[in-house]
Formats: structure tokens, sequence, C-alpha cells
């Protein structure tokens, strides 16, 4: 329940409204949220006395500043059958907060935000069809979106492939993460903590992370930008890309290339690896560690300064940069290998 739709029955139950006059409140309240703007609550506000409308007039601000990120057509509370096809819950949480996202055929985005709440908005495609739930258990958050099993029927099985579940989450910043859709895209910016991200044909990209974080997809690539920790990167056939990043790294594909840009933490070991695509590795100032690097059909290189190789051919590379306090292999079956 929002703020404004609170104050509006508590003044009713305080006799400083009718109860038509509060019907009409909250119809207004709907209709600001369908898209109307914040016109239409205050002009149902006038006439209703300055002490009613003051009141309610406070959080007008806040109810525009809530509707401001999204689009007109996420502002629907029912669709056309009266299901209810958008959601918004906040929860309270304390230092340690949990969240963990089961949703199928949709996006979740999940971005930091402010300490001490978990706000999470769904929006659902053919609501009818979907089971979704948001609930709490102390710091941990559970949010879920699921096909509706009762809803049969001689198209079900075709209409349930168009349904599905669009997940926006707004977490405080030290809060870990589990999250999990299918053929979607997984978004997580700014946070600390473990994370785990899961989707099925959908592009995955990580932002501004610090913990350990493990991300898998089919099909469609990885992005990582500014980590700082630990990640383990799998998907099938596209690209992993890791960019400013500091710590282990462990990166798979199969049918794609790998850029890797940053360091590798001393007492660490990573590997880049895939079979179809080459892998360019670009290391910031006076790295220390051992290399090895290899490929099939391609070449491999090493353009480092300092770099002392022990075995130097055209398909194999292995030698050391400054100490070797970390280690490094990079291997791919048909495509070139540069460290640079």
């Amino acid at each position: 329940m929002t703020e404004e739709r609170r104050k509006v029955l508590d003044m009713l139950s305080e006799g400083k409204v009718t109860v038509e006059e509060a019907e009409r409140l909250l119809e207004a309240l709907r209709e600001t949220r369908k898209g109307r703007g914040i016109g239409a609550l205050q002009d149902t506000l006038e006439g209703l006395g300055e002490e009613i409308e003051k009141g309610l007039k406070e959080g007008l601000s806040g109810l525009e500043e809530s509707l401001s990120g999204w689009s007109d057509s996420e502002y629907l509370d029912r669709d056309k059958d009266g299901k209810i096809s958008m959601c918004d819950d906040t929860f309270a949480v304390g230092d340690k907060p949990r969240l963990l996202v089961r949703g199928f055929n949709g996006r979740i985005r999940v971005r930091a935000g402010e300490p001490g709440s978990i706000r999470v908005r769904a929006k659902l495609k053919k609501p009818r069809e979907i089971k979704y739930s948001a609930t709490q258990e102390g710091d941990l958050i559970t949010v879920e979106a699921k096909p509706d099993q009762q809803s049969e029927g001689f198209l079900h099985g075709f209409s349930r492939q168009h349904s599905g579940a669009n997940i926006e989450v707004t977490l405080p910043v030290i809060t870990s993460v589990d999250l999990a859709t299918s053929n979607g895209p997984v978004e997580l910016q700014g946070t600390e903590g473990n994370g785990t991200v899961q989707t099925k044909n959908g592009p995955i990209r990580v932002e501004n992370f610090k913990g350990d974080l493990n991300a898998t997809t089919k099909n469609a690539p990885i992005t990582v930008k500014t980590l700082s920790g630990s990640a383990e990167l799998y998907t099938s056939n596209s690209r992993v890309s890791i960019e400013d990043a500091h710590g282990r790294f462990d990166a798979r594909t199969t049918n794609g290339s790998i850029k890797f840009q940053g360091s590798i933490d001393p007492g660490n070991g990573s590997k880049l690896s895939t079979k179809n695509g080459n892998i360019k590795v670009t290391l910031d100032d006076d790295p220390s560690l051992n290399l090895t690097a290899a490929t099939v059909n391609g070449r491999v290189r090493c353009e480092v300064p300092g770099f002392v190789a022990s075995v130097e051919k055209r398909h194999k590379l292995k030698g050391t940069v400054g100490t070797g306090e970390a280690e490094l292999i990079a291997e791919t079956v048909n495509g070139s290998v540069t460290i640079q």
C-alpha cells in the first residue's frame, strides 16, 4: 500500500472525508499511476477542504518521483481481465540483506540504492498465466514468477511462451544476490557481496561490483565492467568481455572471443578459455605473473615489457612477467592469443 493511499484511508477512519470522497481520491490515485499525471489527483483535491488537500499534497512529490522511472505502459495496475500486471513492494531490511529472484521470459535488473530497504517492481506479461510472489523472511527477500500450471487450455502451451515477468530491484549496496531467469537479460550494478547470475538465451551485464561473482548464460554475451574480487563467467556461443577488473578470473566460452583488461591479484590463478575465438589480454601497469598461452590454429604472442619466455613457439608461450606472483592461463583452439 502506498503512503498516499494510507493517508486516504486514515482520513476516512477519522471521519475527515466521506466514503464517496475517499473513493474519488483512491480512483484519482489509480489514474495517476496509469500515467495521467499528478494533475489528475490535484484536480480531485479541489473542493475537499484545506486540511485534506494539504495532507495529501505532501505526498505528491514522492509519488511523482516514484513514477518517473517507468514508461507509460508500466503505470497500469491491472490488465483488461482485471488481473494485476504491475506489482510494487518495499521491504525493510537490516545490515546483511539477501535477495533471491527466480523469473522467466523476462529481464532482471538490480541496482544499488539506499540502505535499509529493498524495493521490488514487477511488470507481468499475461498475468492471468503467471504465479508471482514477493516475500520476506528475516533479511531474505524472495521474488518468484513462474507459469501458472492451473491455467490450462487448448492454446495454453503456446500462450505461455509469450508470458513472463520483467523484474526491477533497488537494494542496499551490501547485499548478496542470487538471480535467475530464462530468455531475458540480467543486469547487476553497484553492489557488494556474493553474486550469482543465471539466464538462458540472454545477455548478462555486471558493473561496479565488489565480491565473488558467478555468471552463466547461453547463446549471449557476458560483460563485466569495474569489478574487484573474483569472477567465474561461462557462456557458450558468444563473447566474454572483462574491463577494469582486479582479482581472480575464470572466463570460458565455446564460440566467442574473450577480452580482459585489468590485473590479477598476487597468489591467485586465472584462466581464460575458448575454442573458436581470439583472446586479448591487456594488463595494468607493473604486472607480476606466470603466463601460459596456447592455441592450435592461430598465433600466440606477448608484448608485455620485461616478459621472460621459457617456452616460445608459434602456438605456445610460457614465461614470467615480474616476479611471477600470480598465474594466468589463456587457451584457445581456433584463434590467436595476444597479451599486452
